[in-house]
């Protein structure tokens, strides 16, 4: 019948609608779901989009601590997302680029903040070690660009603190963390003695192989052709130390000649020791022994001796 000129619904229409209202709650039950899936997910995505590594290298293991093997890299500003952590010693469980593992917070960024405010004794890692050159530097990152926090001597003790890092280890040093390039430090203890160093003396024109005050050998040298004491082509006045060696018989573009033995101690002038000036069987020229552009050049088997005395970080003096 009419009721106010609508049809009264029949048992069909009735069960029609049952069916569109049960549509209807599991649509909006699915949305619940969903909703609730992401809002359990955007924690995670949250620290992924400001949990970062923040060193050269940071390794990804398959177990919270050093002693468990390297599954993979991971690099500098790269995006990781924390799944757990930290562990009491400092170790996150990690997402990086779908693979899952272990990377100690020591060397990342986790929303926002430091991963790990106490970073000695990284992973409950800790060693002792001993410098096994005359001066080696501690620097405040894994870099050769990186600043000099301090200069350690032969045979000093360190406390190595984690795994190498773009072949510098870290350390702590007195409190705080500094890297060591790894070729420069033992494992064994070693006697720290007297400091072996070179003297060049620019009055005499003289090189001469230091073993704390006692002379180990001495000879005559050519120097550069700018008598002033810091000129750019001057053998400069200064404490230097030794950066960079290469022995074989090498050709330079800045004096057109071969040498050998060449060991770097003034980065800011490209100035080093090396062999009198060769042509390229190795033979000394008729010149070859001239004043330089401010590098120090000495005799074939001086030179050689030089080499062989010298270490990397080995103190250089040059004065009048």
């Amino acid at each position: 019948m009419l009721v106010s000129g609508l049809r009264t619904p029949g048992p069909r229409q009735h069960w029609h609608r049952r069916q569109v209202a049960r549509h209807r709650v599991l649509i909006v039950t699915l949305a619940l779901l969903l909703l609730g899936i992401g809002t359990l997910h955007s924690p995670h995505d949250a620290l992924a989009s400001s949990s970062y590594v923040n060193t050269d290298v940071l390794n990804l293991r398959d177990g919270a601590g050093t002693w468990a093997e390297v599954i993979d890299r991971m690099y500098q500003d790269e995006h990781v997302t924390v799944l757990d952590g930290p562990t009491d010693d400092g170790w996150y469980y990690v997402d990086y680029q779908g693979e899952e593992g272990w990377a100690y917070g020591g060397y990342m960024i986790v929303n926002g903040d430091q991963g790990w405010g106490d970073w000695s004794g990284v992973g409950g890692y800790s060693a002792t070690a001993w410098v096994g050159t005359d001066r080696l530097n501690v620097r405040a990152d894994a870099s050769m660009d990186a600043g000099v926090l301090d200069r350690l001597s032969m045979g000093d003790e360190i406390s190595v603190v984690g795994d190498p890092v773009n072949g510098f280890t870290p350390i702590d040093d007195n409190g705080q963390r500094g890297y060591v390039w790894s070729d420069f430090i033992s494992w064994e203890k070693v006697s720290s003695g007297p400091e072996h160093w070179i003297d060049v003396n620019r009055s005499s024109q003289t090189v001469t192989l230091m073993a704390g005050d006692e002379a180990v050998d001495s000879f005559w040298a050519s120097m550069g052709y700018d008598h002033s004491s810091d000129g750019f082509y001057s053998t400069a006045i200064g404490t230097y130390y030794v950066f960079s060696k290469f022995q074989p018989l090498s050709w330079t573009d800045w004096g057109k000649v071969y040498i050998e033995d060449w060991v770097g101690f003034d980065p800011d002038r490209d100035n080093g020791f090396h062999s009198y000036s060769m042509d390229a069987d190795g033979n000394v020229l008729s010149n070859g022994d001239g004043q330089t552009g401010g590098c120090v050049a000495m005799a074939p088997w001086a030179a050689e001796e030089l080499y062989n005395f010298a270490s990397y970080g080995m103190r250089v003096e040059v004065h009048w």
